[in-house]
């Protein structure tokens, strides 16, 4: 299968007040992945698509789940494949990975007690 990668530094300017990546930020270092796939990969820059054309391309549903914290100056890989294609739709499969993880560390006990109060399930740890 062809993927299609791109290395994008954490800048302070992505970064949110708690010292990580702003989580809207994925969202448009994705879109930007999208856009460049398009025009260098695909030869349809969303400028001639969206604008000289009938077509677009929106975003009907979006699965994120996050797995570490990316903080400044990390070099994030996004690399882009196509999941799924039909006459009429298509979905991709995007996944960002960084050579150093950040470690999650266990909520304080206080906070952790408070937020049991809104349990909708079972917890199982």
């Amino acid at each position: 299968m062809t993927e299609c990668s791109r290395d994008i530094t954490v800048y302070f300017s992505d970064i949110h007040p708690a010292g990580i990546l702003f989580y809207p930020c994925y969202l448009e270092m994705t879109n930007a992945l999208i856009e460049d796939w398009f025009a260098e990969e695909l030869g349809y820059p969303f400028s001639a698509l969206h604008q000289g054309t009938a077509y677009s391309v929106p975003a009907l549903s979006l699965n994120i789940s996050f797995s570490a914290a990316s903080r400044i100056t990390d070099l994030l890989r996004l690399t882009l494949g196509v999941a799924r294609l039909s006459k009429i739709s298509f979905t991709l499969d995007i996944s960002t990975a960084c050579g150093k993880d950040a470690k999650s560390a266990p909520l304080p006990t206080k906070l952790r007690e408070r937020m049991a109060r809104f349990l909708t399930l079972e917890s199982t740890d």
